[in-house]
């Protein structure tokens, strides 16, 4: 179940980053709805990097997915920080 939450998340994340390629913008409440997801993110990344795999799960897919979901939430804040500073209309 754990291994569903983390693959979700990450294209939750992902679908964001390509929305706002494709778009070329961010609509006005997209971006607090991206960075209440990312934080949200972050914390699971983060919990999940601390935590052990269930016993039938892979120790290596949960590494993988957990450091990847916690990297792209990292990145996606720090994304969401420059759209902020350099184009504030998006507020």
């Amino acid at each position: 179940m754990r291994r569903v939450i983390l693959i979700l998340l990450i294209l939750m994340q992902l679908m964001f980053f390509i929305n706002y390629v494709i778009n070329d913008g961010i609509i006005f409440f997209n971006i607090y709805v991206w960075s209440a997801l990312s934080i949200i993110s972050v914390l699971a990344g983060w919990r999940a990097v601390k935590s052990e795999p269930n016993l039938y799960e892979n120790r290596k897919i949960h590494s993988i997915l957990s450091f990847t979901l916690f990297i792209f939430s990292i990145l996606s804040l720090v994304f969401i920080l420059f759209v902020v500073l350099t184009k504030p209309y998006y507020l």
